[in-house]
């Protein structure tokens, strides 16, 4: 064999071991990413414990439950058990005013921007009340400090408005809604990105029935829920009720069109967070059979078991002030049942 053929066959095994061995690299780099892939999956890393930097936290401002029958609760959930649930959940800080010598000077303006000119009733130091001119009556309640408000149009008496028949639409009902925010200086993104419902009514004697078609409705509500916050949904203390609504007629007539407004919200400050321990469902499902809920929505469960369907963690808003909005376990049930338990383990509440 010549030295140039000898050359060419150690050249030859040389490229053919070295693409065996490229290959080899290639494939054990893909197994050992795959096993570790695989490992991390099976042996996650501990969740980082909790911050708990705002100390202890009041708990969550409920309504009173006021007169309940005893009740018993039977679980059927899709799952035949309760959920797994995460350990830990975050606690946001909501920004409160502090009251100002101009509060009255402000909530005259806003009520001007709202067609209500004359001087306003003092209802308590922080609420004041405005009355229109005009029949049937018009009213404004204003919280002064933290710009909160009622606007009720007094439609009951006016007999004509169950006759308008320009309701708007769904859609309709939520732009014309967040243009009424925009225009006054009220709206949020955190309510411009968040869901809405819209419900019909009927005005029968004098009040307000849920109907289930537009055809049938003399009115349309929407309502305004905040977005969600780290992927769970903020309920009121009604879930079926939320603390920014319009309830519009079926008049174009700009001071008929929107014959009631509900508006109560905070500002939560999205990036000033802190995580805290949170119970377990189980600890919450007993929580509620012990009697130590709070009733969001009795329903029409007046007699025998409960059956809850869902349970959940989700945060709760109050309509009254409160320092912080953070998570409580939600059970609902047949017919309407909603419960809510304050999520927090008891340690950190006060």
């Amino acid at each position: 064999m010549t030295n140039l053929t000898q050359a060419a066959f150690y050249t030859r095994k040389i490229v053919k071991i070295g693409g065996l061995l490229i290959v080899a690299l290639l494939v054990g780099r893909v197994v050992l990413k795959s096993g570790s892939h695989l490992w991390q999956q099976a042996h996650p890393a501990p969740p980082p414990p909790p911050t708990v930097g705002f100390g202890k936290i009041p708990k969550p401002i409920f309504p009173p439950n006021g007169e309940t029958p005893a009740m018993t609760y039977q679980l059927e959930t899709k799952q035949g058990e309760l959920p797994e649930t995460a350990a830990t959940g975050r606690v946001y800080f909501v920004a409160q005013k502090s009251i100002n010598l101009l509060d009255l000077d402000r909530a005259r303006q806003q009520a001007k921007t709202m067609g209500f000119y004359n001087e306003p009733e003092k209802v308590s130091d922080e609420i004041y009340r405005w009355l229109g001119n005009n029949a049937p009556m018009t009213t404004l309640e204003m919280n002064i400090n933290n710009g909160s408000f009622q606007f009720q149009y007094d439609y009951a008496n006016d007999p004509e408005i169950r006759n308008y028949k320009n309701l708007p639409t769904d859609e309709q009902a939520g732009q014309e809604a967040k243009r009424f925010l925009d225009s006054h200086g009220l709206k949020t993104d955190s309510l411009n990105q968040g869901r809405q419902e819209i419900e019909y009514l009927a005005l029968v004697n004098s009040q307000l029935e849920p109907v289930s078609s537009f055809s049938e409705a003399n009115f349309v509500r929407v309502k305004l829920f905040r977005r969600d916050l780290d992927q769970l949904i903020v309920l009121p203390p009604n879930p079926q009720k939320a603390l920014v609504s319009f309830l519009f007629s079926g008049s174009r007539e700009l001071n008929k069109r929107i014959v009631e407004i509900r508006y109560h919200t905070a500002p939560v400050e999205e990036e000033i967070f802190e995580t805290y321990p949170l119970m377990t469902a189980q600890q919450a499902w007993e929580k509620l059979r012990q009697g130590k809920a709070y009733l969001a929505s009795l329903g029409q469960n007046q007699a025998g078991p409960i059956i809850i369907r869902w349970v959940y963690l989700a945060y709760y808003e109050s309509d009254q002030p409160q320092l912080y909005l953070q998570p409580v376990f939600v059970f609902g049930g047949d017919r309407n049942f909603f419960a809510y338990v304050p999520a927090l383990d008891p340690q950190w509440q006060e």
